[in-house]
């Protein structure tokens, strides 16, 4: 059963990957699967490169 947020994301930091996911019915389904350029438009527009942020 979803928690009823409507985005959320998972970082997996080996390796460095972002994965985020929209409330769509009764699920998740991935939205980004990113490991380069995250781009997101929702909850607001984003495109940071990962390499910059990555530790």
């Amino acid at each position: 059963m979803p928690a009823g947020m409507p985005h959320h994301s998972r970082i997996a930091q080996d390796p460095w990957h972002v994965h985020t996911y929209d409330l769509v019915d009764d699920g998740y389904p991935p939205v980004v699967d990113a490991a380069e350029e995250l781009i997101v438009e929702k909850p607001f527009d984003t495109r940071p490169s990962l390499r910059d942020v990555a530790p």
